[in-house]
């Protein structure tokens, strides 16, 4: 596996999603961030309010839904498909950690920050149009925030079409991941 980082980072996806499905998607990718990056003028920050609130907090990997939108983004591809129980044996100890202005992934014995500013606010959808600096660049993404009935916040994270969907955890559950992670395994996925 190689590191990919599609979604702030690929918020954690970075270290899930298998060399070969990243390989179809790079060359598509790389060119038109370039050409953007180079064309696109200095992105007027706005305050988040309370929907940033929101997202500044401790965050874990959904891990049904992440592998509902891993498989989708698969396709029929075989050997892809294998590293599906390995990534989400890592998910069980990722951490993801949301500061003002910055993103931490914590996973396989790696420590991952992407920076953001806010473009737009809609307050009605709980949700940010950030501007992502990571070590990919930078790019255009956004993140939803689902408030639980029965407590409890749910992220939606998204960038060039990949979702990221994380569950807030508390402090203590944060740290025992981020502990976790920063072991890294010598076979992924297995302990």
């Amino acid at each position: 596996m190689k590191p990919v980082h599609a979604l702030f980072t690929a918020l954690a996806v970075s270290s899930l999603v298998p060399a070969i499905a990243e390989e179809k998607k790079t060359p598509a990718k790389k060119a038109p961030a370039e050409e953007s990056s180079a064309k696109t003028p200095a992105v007027k920050p706005v305050d988040g309010g309370a929907v940033e609130k929101k997202f500044i907090g401790k965050w874990a990997p959904d891990p049904k839904a992440m592998m509902n939108e891993l498989q989708k983004g698969l396709g029929d591809d075989p050997a892809a498909a294998a590293a599906l129980p390995l990534i989400e044996a890592m998910m069980q100890n990722m951490a993801v950690s949301v500061e003002k202005g910055a993103v931490t992934i914590h996973a396989m014995g790696e420590k991952q920050t992407a920076t953001y500013t806010i473009t737009k606010v809609d307050n009605a959808a709980n949700k940010l149009t950030l501007q992502i600096t990571d070590d990919e660049g930078e790019g255009e993404g956004s993140a939803t925030i689902a408030e639980k009935k029965e407590g409890g916040k749910t992220l939606t994270l998204e960038k060039d079409g990949e979702k990221f969907i994380l569950n807030s955890i508390t402090a203590s559950e944060f740290e025992k991941r981020k502990n976790a992670a920063a072991q890294a395994p010598l076979f992924p996925g297995l302990e």
